[in-house]
């Protein structure tokens, strides 16, 4: 993880909840201009020596640039970054209102079901700008919840592992099933993906292959039979695919296997031919934030056309904006591959995937397939 001059990582801290612990890693981003005017008047009319508290869910080492590029616009801003898990930071989110604590100025969570839910709930408050006008509809919500990335999920893969064998990495689910019949032994305890009761974007991924791939239970039986890995994040399948210790990996979060992969060649990306999943982190300003206006214009920052070309440039977070100029990456996703993308459109239909009944049935009949009980 590489952060740039201005972040100070401050440490892990435990914020008590009823059923359990949630931990932060928190980042502090002093303000790059801290000083006050001489006028005692203007320092009243101007955000000197503020701190907009973020929670979010991205890597602070994918996150940081778009926190730096603010900061240049925004100098006498100081940034305070809570990376958290999903669930946690929805946990904390709803913890806070009922007791009455200051939130963050802006949550930004990859749990998109949750995010809604929020939103739908009243935890989060209306803001429209010209940033905001700017996003398609599919993207925006009565104004309370805004996409601010388009992310695939990709197959990566070990290229050193399948020159040696040989061995064709797999484009296609189907190919993937058939390339783990085919090779049980050599594959066994080598193949990687999200546990989907720990990962909400794990849980949306796979719900989202229910529905447009036909074999994907056979494909989650054969995932159990070759013992595959289960993780809660991306970072972790990653750098273990990349040093062999496994060699596959499903449904991984593309805007991070696109940017480890440029700094480890040994790791391959592949967009499945048969279709992508799409997904967007959403960002919502809390009821009972702190300040609620410097979440505002963090947000909007994200939005702009400078905003979002950072977040593409520097993490791989393609754009959701069309007039933003794409990368090689996203031109790919959407311009290659346009009519075999599956995303989310941003509203109550994300909510589906929280219904607890059809959640559990549906992790249920996942356990039964990983542990192949029919």
């Amino acid at each position: 993880m590489t952060l740039g001059r201005s972040c100070i990582r401050l440490c892990v801290i435990a914020v008590a909840m009823q059923a359990s612990s949630a931990f932060a890693e928190v980042f502090q981003f002093p303000a790059l201009h801290a000083s006050l005017p001489a006028d005692p008047e203007q320092a009243l009319l101007t955000d000197y020596n503020q701190v907009a508290v973020i929670y979010g869910s991205a890597d602070i080492g994918a996150f940081s640039p778009a926190i730096e590029a603010f900061q240049q616009n925004n100098p006498q801003v100081g940034i305070e970054y809570h990376q958290l898990q999903t669930l946690e930071m929805y946990d904390m989110t709803i913890k806070e209102r009922a007791s009455g604590a200051a939130n963050a100025d802006l949550i930004i969570s990859s749990s998109m079901d949750l995010q809604m839910k929020l939103a739908n709930d009243g935890y989060a408050i209306a803001h429209q700008s010209t940033q905001t006008d700017a996003l398609p509809n599919w993207a925006r919500w009565r104004n309370e919840a805004f996409a601010v990335t388009q992310e695939p999920a990709v197959i990566a893969y070990n290229r050193e592992f399948f020159r040696e064998n040989e061995l064709e990495p797999p484009r296609t689910r189907e190919a993937f099933l058939e390339l783990l019949r085919a090779n049980d032994d050599l594959l066994s305890e080598k193949v990687t993906t999200y546990d989907i009761e720990r990962s909400g974007v794990g849980f949306l991924f796979l719900a989202r292959d229910e529905r447009f791939f036909p074999g994907i239970w056979d494909f989650i039986r054969q995932l159990g039979q070759s013992k595959v890995k289960l993780y809660s994040n991306t970072s972790p399948m990653l750098e273990k695919i990349a040093d062999g210790q496994v060699v596959l990996g499903y449904n991984l979060l593309g805007s991070y296997a696109e940017t480890f992969s440029h700094r480890t060649p040994n790791l391959g990306v592949i967009l499945p031919d048969d279709f992508i999943v799409v997904y967007s982190r959403i960002a919502i300003i809390p009821r009972g934030a702190r300040n609620p206006n410097l979440g505002a214009r963090f947000l909007d920052y994200m939005l702009s056309i400078e905003g979002q070309t950072v977040l593409q440039d520097a993490g791989n977070f393609n754009p959701v904006r069309a007039d933003v100029p794409q990368s090689p990456f996203s031109s790919l996703i959407f311009d290659r591959y346009g009519e075999r993308v599956r995303s989310f459109p941003v509203g109550p239909g994300l909510l589906v995937y929280l219904d607890q009944a059809k959640r559990q049935r549906f992790i249920r009949r996942w356990q039964d397939a990983l542990l192949n009980r029919r």
